[in-house]
């Protein structure tokens, strides 16, 4: 037993170390290049409502075509409250920098969040009407959204900078820089909503174009509502009964092409065609009127309906040179977020984020072959990848419920049941456990980009399904524990090496998030977490270690997994990282022969609280640009906003429990039970420690993690076929006996 505590004692130590050297040596994510020696003037925002890519055109918005090619661009996630964003939440939150919702109410078409108030004159000030009533609303979203955030931080910049020139002057120092212009300017309705400070006040307001020079002339940072959303007819009536939040989307609002798929092929509306270039005309007044030295920025900033898409941004300007942008929110070139507008215009003016803000400022990634024409065809290819995978994903998800439930008995079948069926068994068994990587590989290839990409899609899973079970069936392998153990490890190699090469298979398939969602653009999503600590848990438990292998091997491993999990520049996975630390280590000591205890259970929390709050607090240490999800929540627990994440990512996991996966958990309850009923005790090491394992993948995961219900789904998915499979059927079973009583009376004959 010494020996084996010693084995427990540096499995712990060399998991922190290991990521701890890990994270200290992730490069820097954020752009090394140096800042223009003369910073910019000011910048510019104009918002466009349901403004999207396939609206870009060099005939209808020549503009906005031209600006493209000029500066950067990105895809931009406008995802706030819900699963679309009209525009009064869209401004809301270009002004908090954090997702806010509306006060109106948020119907399909969103028009009642399309009727934004304009200012009224307080005593020679403006304000914004409505503002207390926004406020309140967002206070009961419990995303921690400041309204006015923006240009709070603008505002306190200033009042710094006077407090240090009066403090410079009162001690006879040299004087320092003030910077003129430290406010924040709104022109249009929209506008308003965005530039207002916390209280509803406006710095400086105008109804149109007309007041612009004023603006700029009065503030270096002017956000610009041009009245125009580019949206479907505003004589449709709207839609407040169906449920879009649940549905994910409404199939006759997207646009299709002859054979009746998504696509930029679709016939033109004239009413999208008309707003947008109505909308390029007014970006053409900006552009001709902006200041040397200055910026502009164009964003879709919300949807006109529901369903969501991605929008574009399009930055350019003085020091911006033509490329892709990405931020510390996206991790990924090309992708930004709504909640990085307003960063990155305290970035063009010298100040700091807030803590109240979620986003980071946008970076460019230059690119010298970067055109107008690679700028468009990017954003709507990426766009259509999102709006794919959002159609596929309810379909796969009841699919692999459905799938995982037949699994689940033939999993009972298999283990408690006769001989009759167990072939068939088997190979279902094997089968659904391999559609969750099979999932993952989908990625790979471009389907989206098919004539038909629903088509596409199911054929690459059935593809994947059909190769992985026949390869379980070849000699050697035979559908038992070897072959299980096949495609656990074909499942954790195509999982790390996708997160060695960048992360990008699951970004385009249901076991990542769709890019307009804006949960995660880079590492490890939760989907993908579950499938891959599922497979690891069960390539520790049933390969076969010999000596001192059976503790270094399983160690490895775990490092290796944990590093994949959780390393900035790899996973970055907060609630992952909680999770397979303390699964691994109770996985490891059921291997190593130690039962379960209350310290087994104190020890595992132990290492996982330590290997997080090591690779939290170094991630925290590096510049704020760079850091991960690691290290801004242990800043926000720093800050003491942590406590509204939790309760937000809790809320997220109660409101999982209904969707189909629910059904397979319970499903996998039953048949464990019937299992364990017929079966207990497990006599197993292996087979206790899998056990052990894939429990505390499936509830720890569901506890820390906001997709809730979603991670013991696929960890069962992918694990309790497989884990049937190894440990096979009950050995009792008539047609086993016979044949192993038979070979025992060959062995007794002379």
């Amino acid at each position: 037993m010494r020996g084996r505590t010693w084995w427990t004692r540096g499995a712990a130590a060399l998991f922190a170390a290991l990521l701890a050297a890990v994270t200290v040596a992730s490069p820097a994510l954020a752009q090394d290049d140096p800042a223009p020696a003369d910073g910019p003037g000011g910048v510019v925002i104009v918002g466009v409502p349901g403004l999207t890519w396939s609206d870009i055109t060099p005939s209808e918005t020549p503009t906005l075509w031209d600006l493209a090619g000029a500066g950067a661009s990105a895809s931009m996630s406008v995802r706030t409250i819900g699963s679309w964003t009209c525009a009064e939440a869209g401004w809301a939150s270009l002004g908090a920098g954090e997702r806010a919702g509306g006060a109106a109410p948020r119907d399909a078409q969103c028009m009642a969040q399309s009727r934004i108030p304009s200012p009224v004159s307080r005593g020679g000030e403006w304000a914004v009407p409505h503002f207390d009533a926004l406020a309140e609303a967002n206070a009961a979203y419990n995303y921690g959204a400041r309204l006015g955030a923006l240009a709070e931080a603008v505002a306190g910049l200033a009042a710094e900078q006077e407090a240090a020139a009066e403090a410079a002057a009162a001690a006879g120092e040299e004087p320092v820089e003030v910077r003129d212009g430290l406010c924040v300017a709104g022109i249009g309705a929209g506008a308003a909503l965005a530039a207002a400070d916390p209280d509803g006040q406006l710095a400086f307001w105008g109804s149109g174009l007309d007041d612009l020079p004023d603006a700029m002339a009065a503030c270096d940072i002017v956000i610009v509502d041009p009245g125009v959303i580019v949206g479907d007819d505003a004589a449709i009536d709207a839609d407040t009964t169906t449920d879009y939040d649940a549905l994910g989307q409404d199939d006759a609002d997207v646009p299709t092409d002859e054979a009746g798929e998504p696509g930029e092929e679709a016939e033109p509306d004239p009413v999208r065609v008309a707003a947008a270039a109505e909308a390029d005309a007014a970006v053409t007044d900006v552009a001709a009127a902006l200041p040397e030295r200055w910026r502009l920025m164009v964003a879709g900033i919300a949807d006109s309906a529901a369903p969501s898409s991605l929008h574009p941004l399009i930055y350019t300007g003085y020091g911006i040179e033509p490329g892709s942008l990405s931020s510390a929110t996206t991790g990924r070139e090309g992708y930004v977020q709504l909640v990085d507008l307003a960063p990155t215009a305290l970035d063009v003016v010298g100040a700091d984020v807030p803590a109240a803000m979620s986003g980071r400022p946008a970076t460019v990634d230059p690119d010298p072959d970067h055109t107008s024409a690679a700028a468009v065809a990017d954003g709507v290819d990426e766009t259509r990848a999102s709006a794919a995978v959002d159609e596929v994903g309810w379909k796969f998800y009841g699919t692999l419920a459905v799938a995982g439930i037949g699994a689940v008995a033939a999993a009972v079948w298999l283990l408690t049941g006769t001989d009759r069926w167990r072939r068939a068994a088997r190979t279902v068994c094997l089968a659904v456990s391999a559609i969750p990587v099979a999932g993952v590989a989908a990625g790979i290839p471009p389907w989206w980009r098919a004539g038909h990409p629903e088509v596409a899609f199911w054929l690459i899973i059935a593809a994947g399904v059909a190769v992985l079970t026949a390869a379980a069936w070849l000699p050697g392998l035979r559908a038992g524990r070897r072959g299980a153990l096949m495609i656990a490890v074909v499942t954790a190699l195509l999982i790390a090496i996708d997160q060695f090469i960048g992360a990008t298979w699951p970004l385009h398939t249901p076991l990542g998030y769709t890019a307009q969602v804006g949960a995660r653009f880079a590492g490890l999503g939760n989907y993908a977490f579950a499938v891959f600590a599922a497979a690891v848990i069960l390539i520790i438990a049933f390969t076969p270690w010999r000596g001192r292998a059976r503790y270094i091997g399983p160690v490895a491993i775990g490092v290796a997994a944990t590093v994949v999990i959780g390393a900035p520049t790899f996973g970055s996975d907060v609630g992952g990282t909680l999770t397979i630390v303390a699964a691994l280590v109770l996985t490891c000591l059921s291997l190593w022969g130690r039962r379960l205890s209350i310290g087994a259970l104190a020890l595992a929390a132990g290492c996982a609280a330590g290997v997080f709050a090591l690779a939290g607090i170094l991630d925290y240490l590096r510049p704020e640009a760079d850091q991960t999800h690691l290290g801004r929540f242990v800043g926000a627990v720093l800050e003491g906003s942590a406590g509204s994440v939790l309760l937000r990512k809790a809320d997220a996991a109660i409101s999982s429990i209904g969707t189909p996966l629910t059904y397979l958990v319970v499903a996998a309850v039953i048949g464990g039970w019937l299992i364990w009923r017929r079966r207990s005790p497990v006599r197993s090491a292996a087979t206790e420690a899998a056990v052990v394992g894939l429990l505390a993948v499936a509830v720890i995961g569901f506890a820390v993690n906001d997709s809730g219900v979603a991670v013991p789904g696929f960890a069962i998915a992918t694990g309790f076929g497989l884990l049937a499979v190894s440990v096979g059927p009950r050995p009792e079973t008539a047609g086993e006996t016979e044949t192993a009583a038979a070979a025992a009376s060959a062995r007794s004959e002379p």
